[in-house]
């Protein structure tokens, strides 16, 4: 009998139950995921294979001799637990824990801040950067979807490229009042996706919606590219530190950043054209006795 009821399964007791039957391959597997469990959750099998040097068909395999119907269907159990595991507050609680011991908060802050700057230099590609810029220049409305912490997020792409001369589409809730703007959506729109951790089914649906509406998608995510797919066309890469951390948004702020300069500097003329106009209906306004 498969495995497929995620919620009442122990995957570290499942790996025992069957550990005399694996394979010697297998059995590196299983090392590998109770030591790593946390990291493997967001692997695709292809990426678990590389480290192993081992086939892809291998690590399909071994999750079938789990009882598992796929690979996806056993990461799906480790993504599971993970979550069960580590909640906002004991990522924050442990955060706090890691900068008591160090001392300064805000030096420590900075210093990590600093690093994950650091890293994003080897770690962004620069021609996905490229890519991107001409998708946001070349379409017609651009939707921008992200939820929770990510609204911050939104909000500055909104802003800012309003007064680029973009027709923005924030969708910034999880609810049924998302769904209406998405009735809207073409193949010459955009959809900009901010989405870390798990694919919830706000940004399921807004994945799906654009695959049906031919709307190409670029992805900003930290661990979601694998599991996307090929349902991004662009992936954004934005590593905010470990996964079971208290998270950063100074990565993706930053390419946020590096996207709408990129924007501005390809497209000066219009650009400037409607900061003009901006400033034009300021001083309009203060005329008039508004604030």
């Amino acid at each position: 009998m498969q495995t497929q009821n995620q919620d009442a399964i122990d995957f570290s007791q499942l790996i025992s139950d069957h550990y005399n039957q694996l394979t010697k391959s297998e059995k590196r597997i299983a090392n590998y995921l109770r030591k790593n469990q946390e990291e493997c959750a967001f692997l695709a099998a292809g990426e678990l294979a590389d480290r192993l040097d081992l086939s892809e068909a291998t690590i399909v395999r071994f999750a079938r001799t789990l009882d598992f119907s796929s690979y996806p269907a056993m990461r799906a159990v480790l993504q599971e637990e993970f979550r069960q595991r580590v909640t906002h507050s004991t990522r924050l609680r442990s955060r706090l824990d890691d900068l008591r011991e160090a001392g300064d908060i805000f030096e420590q802050v900075t210093v990590s801040e600093i690093d994950y700057l650091t890293q994003a230099l080897r770690t962004v590609d620069r021609e996905s950067l490229h890519q991107a810029v001409k998708r946001i220049i070349a379409c017609e409305h651009i939707y921008v979807f992200g939820t929770g912490p990510s609204i911050s997020l939104v909000d500055l792409m909104n802003v800012r490229l309003t007064r680029f001369g973009k027709h923005v589409i924030p969708l910034m809730t999880a609810g049924r009042e998302m769904l209406e703007p998405l009735l809207t959506m073409t193949a010459r729109d955009l959809l900009f996706a901010i989405g870390f951790f798990d694919v919830n089914p706000s940004l399921q649906t807004v994945l799906d919606q654009a695959n049906s509406q031919g709307c190409p998608v670029i992805l900003l995510t930290d661990t979601l590219d694998s599991i996307i797919g090929d349902k991004a066309e662009i992936i954004l890469a934005a590593k905010r530190g470990p996964v079971s951390a208290f998270h950063s948004l100074v990565v993706p702020m930053t390419i946020i950043n590096t996207l709408l300069l990129e924007v501005a500097n390809e497209n000066q003329d219009q650009v400037m054209k409607n900061l003009d106009h901006l400033d034009q209906l300021r001083q309009s306004l203060k005329r008039s006795g508004g604030s």
